[in-house]
């Protein structure tokens, strides 16, 4: 008997979908699915903007009382949490209005990644929107994004931290790829970014997958893994 659950845990969405844990972070991080906690009788605040005009917004409060249920977070405090696996929470977005803040003197909430949950209503607009679930992957989901120093990737379920001639090497390879002439010679993509050795290995042995990112034709010319 399968029972009707009001929420996920991530590892169950992760199980459900079969993608990594990384594009999980990923859509989560872009805003492109929004996750939860589960909260008990917290002093909650919950209203909309007004704006003046002078294109300045203010809150209007519509109601405080006392919560329990499901909260969701905003993009960035996901992207701090993910980085630093905790974080304090006072302001959240909220189904049922515009903001939804701790009010009175009430502490921050203490969110764990342990704690992240997926509404099922969000599971379901998630999969309408992108048509897909169970072990499909979704359509929208980027194989290869980079920060704009290309020292934060994400390629192929892998997430590197890249160093500054890494950084390079990445850039002028996705580049190359954008232009149509994703294949490249390493030595000469290695001389131009400022490394001294002229291996592609040296300069990425720090990072054990990092043929998931880069692939070589055995012949000294390499490109994106962008599948």
């Amino acid at each position: 008997m399968e029972i009707e659950k009001a929420y996920f845990t991530l590892p169950e969405i992760l199980d459900r979908w079969s993608i990594s844990e990384a594009d999980l972070i990923y859509l989560a991080e872009n805003d492109k699915l929004r996750l939860s906690v589960r909260v008990f009788g917290v002093p909650l605040e919950q209203g909309d903007y007004e704006g003046t005009h002078e294109g300045e917004h203010f809150r209007v409060p519509t109601e405080q009382s006392r919560f329990s249920g499901l909260l969701d977070l905003y993009a960035q405090d996901v992207f701090q949490l993910f980085r630093c696996s905790e974080v304090h929470l006072s302001d959240f977005r909220t189904p049922r209005a515009s903001y939804a803040t701790l009010y009175g003197e009430a502490d921050p909430i203490f969110v764990m990644i342990g704690d992240l949950l997926l509404r099922r209503e969000e599971r379901d607009r998630f999969e309408a929107e992108t048509g897909f679930s169970g072990a499909e992957t979704p359509s929208q989901l980027p194989v290869f994004s980079a920060s704009p120093d290309y020292q934060d990737v994400r390629c192929g379920g892998h997430q590197f931290r890249l160093g500054p001639i890494q950084a390079q090497v990445v850039r002028a390879l996705h580049e190359a790829a954008r232009r149509g002439e994703a294949w490249q010679s390493g030595k000469a993509i290695l001389s131009t970014a400022g490394s001294k050795s002229l291996k592609m290995s040296d300069v990425f042995k720090s990072q054990k997958q990092w043929r998931s990112l880069i692939e070589s034709n055995g012949r000294g010319n390499y490109r994106l893994n962008l599948g």
